[in-house]
């Protein structure tokens, strides 16, 4: 499963939601089949759905000041709509399509991370940030060294090749050696 986003708070009286997006194009969430409400602690990447996920489908989409706004068949009202505020959306891997160079967050999960070909890490979590852009939690495997580094995803940072789960990073001096 693919987390799609988090519904922030609901928006106005016919039960829509205000999103707050991981992924790049929430506009396709309109057109995606088996679409689930979790409960924020529950992490469908890593098991399967429990009996307390909602099954929905989108019946509206808007921008509202430039977020997210989405409404769902199964959900009518506003009332209805505040027992699911803070709950997270998400999507069957196989519903979407992903273009060139493209790759989903849960399978940088596991590689391994190196600087001029020495090991460095190796990635626990790519996940959004506050300040709109991804963050690499990455597991310091290096002699002498414990902890979590984040990197900030800058493309021009990364050579990412899953197929081998190498990722060859070029980051500014000293970003790794900052605790």
């Amino acid at each position: 499963m693919l987390l799609l986003g988090h519904l922030a708070k609901v928006q106005g009286l016919k039960g829509e939601f205000l999103l707050n997006p991981t992924t790049d194009s929430p506009e396709r969430i309109t057109g995606t089949a088996g679409l689930l409400l979790a409960p924020p602690d529950v992490n469908l990447s890593e098991r399967e759905p429990p009996s307390d996920i909602k099954q929905v489908t989108v019946r509206a989409f808007r921008r509202h000041q430039d977020r997210p706004c989405l409404a769902f068949e199964q959900i009518p009202d506003r009332t209805a709509a505040e027992h699911y505020k803070g709950w997270s959306l998400w999507a069957p891997e196989i519903s979407s399509e992903l273009e060139e160079g493209e790759s989903y967050r849960h399978d940088w999960v596991g590689c391994q991370v190196f600087v001029d070909d020495a090991l460095v890490g190796e990635v626990l979590v790519l996940e959004p940030s506050p300040g709109g852009y991804d963050m690499v939690r990455v597991k310091d495997l290096r002699p002498g060294r414990r902890g979590i580094r984040d990197i900030p995803y800058i493309k021009a940072w990364f050579s990412l090749n899953l197929q081998d789960r190498r990722i060859d990073i070029e980051p500014p001096e000293g970003l790794l050696d900052v605790d």
